[in-house]
């Protein structure tokens, strides 16, 4: 069973996740903001900024999924329900948690549904 101490380790840990993808995020909305040329394009430069673009905003997604995660992961500390499965309600051994802070189900579980 996770201790109170571990709880705060993961927190903290989270919470230093949570602020790396912010930044991260930030970064790539800058980068995006700057891509606004104010000349026309000819088809190549235009078709190489939209390559670069789309990869950037693949990567803002990818961002953004994963602080999704990890904010769900310190609520369910705040609500008190971390580190058990969200489908069976067992423990989620401690070497998950240390691998995936943001475990919801245990290996063999399927994670549940959230699409609506």
């Amino acid at each position: 069973m996770i201790t109170e101490e571990q709880i705060a380790g993961f927190r903290l840990r989270l919470e230093v996740e949570r602020d790396d993808l912010l930044n991260k995020i930030k970064s790539l909305d800058d980068e995006l903001a700057q891509n606004d040329y104010d000349y026309p394009l000819d088809w190549v430069d235009g078709a190489v900024r939209l390559y670069s673009e789309e990869d950037v905003m693949f990567e803002r997604n990818r961002l953004d999924d994963e602080l999704a995660r990890v904010e769900h992961a310190l609520e369910r500390i705040k609500a008190g329900n971390y580190g058990f499965s969200e489908v069976s309600g067992k423990p989620i051994p401690i070497e998950r948690l240390e691998a995936l802070p943001t475990a919801t189900t245990l290996v063999d579980e399927s994670p549940p549904d959230l699409s609506g």
